[in-house]
């Protein structure tokens, strides 16, 4: 994040994602100096940080007691750095298991946001093990009953899933407080810019209309430009600003 900020900066972009799942790489330095920085960002490049994402393990439920501890802390200190640098909603897996098991998972991080204007928005999954459609994710949502927990939708895993990405918006209503918006060819997790997979985008921007979604409309397209030139990935930055113009007139 320390290097491309910057450049998406200079490229077009005001309103960021803050992808907190970078400290699960063994060689990341993210830690309160790290944040600081992602600060002085926010105040020289006039920046906001509307969203992020906290690291996630692939299956909780078959880590031992030690494994768990250090994803507990890693996901805590992402939540509070996300607090510090005032995200307001925060993106969480959920864990494979009943809404139960979720709930008892996501106790442990909703009261780090008492007090603060975040919300911890829980994401739908793409595979048939794991939560990933409406009715589960809502189970949880009623469940936990939380002010600070709402729905983060991911338009692509929706897919993926066979689901109707229109009718899982709707079904959310009110509870969705964030999104990830990326497209595929209903196989992958391609996490491609709207438009290059087949995504009908026209009735997704509808469905948000349909329930006056007012959050963020969020990119998810990191691998986008992995096989670009460097030369060509301003070029990329600034289609995709182009995009977000085109996704928003849809809803008009």
């Amino acid at each position: 994040m320390k290097d491309i900020i910057p450049d998406l900066a200079s490229w077009g972009y005001r309103n960021i994602d803050l992808n907190f799942c970078e400290m699960m790489n063994p060689s990341s330095d993210i830690g309160n100096e790290y944040v600081r920085t992602l600060g002085k960002y926010s105040k020289d490049y006039k920046l906001n940080y509307v969203q992020s994402h906290v690291p996630y393990p692939r299956d909780y439920g078959s880590l031992s007691s030690r494994e768990r501890n250090y994803f507990d802390d890693l996901i805590k200190r992402a939540i509070e750095y996300s607090i510090s640098l005032s995200v307001g909603a925060v993106v969480i897996h959920p864990v494979k298991g009943n809404i139960e098991d979720n709930v008892s998972y996501l106790e442990k991080f909703l009261p780090l946001f008492e007090g603060t204007d975040s919300i911890l928005a829980l994401e739908n999954m793409e595979k048939a093990d794991e939560m990933s459609d409406s009715r589960q994710l809502l189970g949880v949502i009623d469940a936990a009953r939380s002010r600070y927990l709402g729905i983060c939708f991911d338009t692509g895993h929706a897919y993926m899933r066979g689901l109707d990405p229109a009718e899982e918006i709707r079904a959310y209503g009110r509870h969705l407080a964030a999104t990830h918006i990326a497209d595929n060819h209903g196989s992958e997790d391609e996490h491609l810019l709207p438009f290059f997979g087949t995504i009908d985008w026209s009735a997704v921007m509808q469905a948000f209309q349909s329930i006056e979604y007012k959050g963020w409309y969020t990119f998810e397209c990191m691998f986008f430009t992995r096989y670009l030139p460097e030369s060509l990935k301003e070029d990329a930055v600034r289609l995709s600003l182009h995009i977000g113009e085109i996704l928003s007139s849809l809803c008009k």
